[in-house]
């Protein structure tokens, strides 16, 4: 929403998009985020070590190049349309990995009905990925949308509590096009570095 003319504040932040690096999580909360490039950190609290645990992560540990077999894309966080225009404009043309399992959930009959009609679904298909029914799906493991117990999966939903996604599973929140990367690679990438490589082969 638009400011009335001529107001004034204490403080004015300005960021420049281009700065801010891909985001993922690493814990059990949604709090316990890093940057991709950034490592896991050397933190001494029992919260912290109960969840690392849990996920079978090390301080000090990166997460690019960590294997992923499960990938889901939806919640109502992030399955607008918007969201799946932008993963199936990176998926376009290539294959999701062989060890992954890729799953697409609106968040709307419409939203699917969008995906349908503007050919989104025929590009995600033939990469691989799933399209699964609209609503919650993997984001709090309901219908037959479960992760297995102890496999990784990075998540577009907005929670990655334990046992979330199934009992034992491990959730990576993540951005849509994160997502899609990682669904092709097999694993998580630094992104920035996977986008500046493709520009250049381009």
């Amino acid at each position: 929403m638009p400011t009335d003319e001529g107001a004034v504040f204490d403080k004015e932040y300005f960021f420049e998009a281009a700065d801010i690096e891909p985001m993922l999580t690493y814990g059990t909360n949604p709090g316990m985020g890093i940057k991709v490039s950034d490592f896991i950190p050397e933190l001494n609290d029992a919260s912290f070590e109960k969840s690392l645990e849990y996920m079978d992560f090390k301080k000090g540990e990166s997460l690019v190049g960590k294997p992923i077999n499960y990938v889901f894309i939806g919640s109502c966080t992030n399955s607008r349309i918007e969201d799946f225009r932008v993963a199936a404009q990176y998926i376009k043309g290539k294959q999701k990995a062989d060890n992954v399992t890729a799953w697409l959930v609106p968040g709307s009959k419409q939203v699917e009905s969008q995906i349908i009609e503007e050919g989104l679904k025929t590009v995600f298909e033939a990469a691989g990925f799933q399209l699964r029914q609209p609503g919650c799906s993997a984001c709090l493991a309901m219908n037959d949308d479960k992760i297995p117990q102890g496999e990784y999966c990075v998540s577009t939903s907005n929670r990655n509590f334990e046992g979330r996604q199934g009992q034992g599973a491990r959730t990576i929140l993540a951005s849509p096009l994160m997502a899609a990367a990682t669904a092709v690679e097999g694993k998580i990438v630094d992104l920035s570095k996977v986008l500046e490589l493709e520009e250049e082969l381009i």
